[in-house]
């Protein structure tokens, strides 16, 4: 299986119906680049290193969900639940997560330089060692939300919710920043 069709056709199916494919096809490269896959329920998908470039998952049902390694650069992920979820890895370059639920996510070594996450709910999550450069964080709440090593060069954070002290070594020499 190699089509985006056939990949979406099969989470149409069912999210364990896609996982076990992946369990059992694990060295096949899952690609859904530009698929739209909006309003859906995807609790718990493994798209660990799949492809997602410029794919519409928005309104969509992600908590729990695998995205460790993924490629979602340009992605449309606004308004989703992605309670949980891990994003470990993967490359977000210019990602829309506006609005999105995020609580408890784990980002960490991600790339989601130029990302708008304006208004997100980042409660609790992890973005160690991230690069995180020209973000748009603005009436985000971060609390509890851990930076340890991330780089928010140029990341724009005015008027979020945040504790500073867990921004423990991360770069924020030319942040933007107004609470």
């Amino acid at each position: 299986m190699t089509a985006a069709t056939d990949f979406a056709a099969l989470l149409s199916e069912s999210v364990a119906a896609f996982n076990q494919f992946r369990a059992e096809h694990q060295d096949d490269e899952v690609v859904l680049t530009g698929v739209d896959l909006r309003h859906r329920n995807l609790a718990g998908a493994d798209f660990s290193r799949a492809v997602l470039f410029e794919t519409d998952l928005s309104w969509s049902d992600l908590s729990n969900a695998n995205f460790s390694n993924a490629d979602l650069r340009r992605s449309r992920l606004e308004h989703c639940n992605l309670a949980g979820a891990c994003f470990d890895g993967a490359r977000m370059e210019h990602a829309n997560v506006r609005m999105a639920n995020l609580e408890g996510a784990t980002l960490r070594g991600v790339t989601l330089r130029a990302g708008d996450l304006q208004g997100t709910n980042l409660r609790d999550a992890a973005f160690n060692g991230s690069n995180l450069k020209r973000v748009i964080f603005c009436d985000a709440d971060l609390t509890g939300t851990v930076f340890t090593g991330a780089d928010l060069g140029e990341a724009d954070i005015r008027w979020a919710t945040f504790d500073l002290e867990k921004m423990t070594d991360a770069d924020l020499s030319t942040t933007r920043i107004r609470y």
